[in-house]
């Protein structure tokens, strides 16, 4: 053998070697792969809790105004509170935007109430109130620092008819509804 060529010891050697640094270099490139970023983390928070506060919006209830729907104006500022939402449109009545009942003419149909035409209780809005009031029972129960408070937002259209709007408030208040907020849109006044 002559000095320059390396034994069959050396080379098996080197080739161990070279395997340990690749397997370190492999383990070590791993380990930065599986790290957590953590800025990218925050930043998609952040981004998804702006987007959040942004559409939830500072007002417990939200009222847009339609076609079927054009609130009465108002010049007294007084703020939104959260409570169960009862909509009168031009064609329907709601119960926090879920439609219970159809208008023909601004009236319900009698079939839809208890004692006919001349009754006052509408069947569809007092079965979703009651339910509202049992589910709103069952959080207050939960909860030590709710309770029931009884409160309903009234939203109605302008032209509304004050036997619609009775018919509604009597049903509410039969289904244990005792305060009622009726929600008009800011910017009334004398007129000149």
């Amino acid at each position: 053998m002559s000095p320059q060529t390396p034994s069959a010891n050396d080379i098996d050697a080197l080739w161990a070697a070279k395997r340990r640094a690749k397997k370190a270099k492999r383990r070590q490139r791993e380990s930065e792969k599986s790290k957590l970023l953590i800025n990218s983390l925050m930043d998609a928070f952040t981004i998804i809790l702006c987007f959040l506060l942004k559409s939830f919006g500072s007002d417990p209830v939200q009222i847009r105004e339609s076609d079927e729907l054009k609130l009465a104006r108002s010049s007294s500022e007084s703020p939104l509170v959260d409570a169960v939402v009862i909509g009168i449109s031009k064609r329907s009545i709601q119960v926090d935007d879920v439609k219970v009942a159809d208008l023909r003419n601004g009236a319900v149909d009698e079939s839809m109430k208890r004692d006919g035409q001349e009754g006052l209780l509408i069947n569809p809005l007092y079965d979703k109130l009651k339910e509202k009031v049992q589910h709103l029972k069952m959080i207050a129960a939960r909860s030590a620092q709710q309770q029931f408070k009884g409160l309903a937002l009234v939203v109605a259209d302008k032209e509304t008819t004050y036997r619609l709007v009775t018919e509604v408030l009597y049903t509410a208040g039969q289904a244990e509804f005792e305060k009622f907020k009726f929600v008009a849109a800011e910017g009334g006044g004398p007129k000149k």
